[in-house]
């Protein structure tokens, strides 16, 4: 993990090319996950950053985390203080597989990022939120009252990201 951990201290926090590098540097490896989800929390803002867009990226590609990874990420998400890697949580919750005690956890993260000045953070924080009341039903309403105040909020990206789950709900 320390040549990950290195490799990662040099993204600039712009340049994704540099992380798909790494990814495939490192990728193969079968701890290639953990050492992300430990990564996460580190103190240094681009090494976090890089190791949640990682996650996210891994994610999106369908790789899934074990329910040790899952546990470990989210039982940490109070150590991500990095506004972007915060961001990179929010956009990958919707392919965190979660017990009930991690959805609520989960929730509890996301609540105050509901009200960040990062217009971004409240969008997909809001997003996030939805995607946990549709698993556990003991959010809606809390998911309910995020999606109006998005609805209803001055930035224009968050409205939108709003918009598209009211688009869902109506079909």
């Amino acid at each position: 993990m320390r040549s990950l951990e290195e490799a990662l201290k040099g993204f600039d926090g712009k340049a994704t090319s540099m992380l798909s590098e790494i990814r495939a540097a490192f990728g193969d490896r079968a701890a290639f996950p953990s050492d992300l989800v430990q990564l996460a929390v580190h103190g240094a803002p681009q090494v976090s950053d890089g190791a949640t867009w990682l996650i996210k990226d891994l994610l999106d590609d369908g790789v899934r985390l074990t329910r040790s990874q899952t546990e470990d990420l989210v039982g940490h998400l109070g150590a991500i203080s990095s506004w972007q890697a915060q961001l990179h949580i929010c956009q990958s919750v919707r392919h965190l597989e979660t017990s009930a005690e991690l959805t609520d956890a989960c929730a509890a993260w996301l609540t105050p990022l509901l009200n960040c000045d990062r217009p971004f953070l409240r969008a997909w924080s809001m997003d996030a939120l939805q995607h946990l009341a549709s698993r556990n039903k003991d959010l809606d309403g809390r998911a309910t009252a995020a999606l109006g105040a998005a609805a209803e909020d001055p930035a224009a990206s968050v409205r939108a990201r709003a918009r598209n789950w009211q688009k869902r709900a109506k079909r």
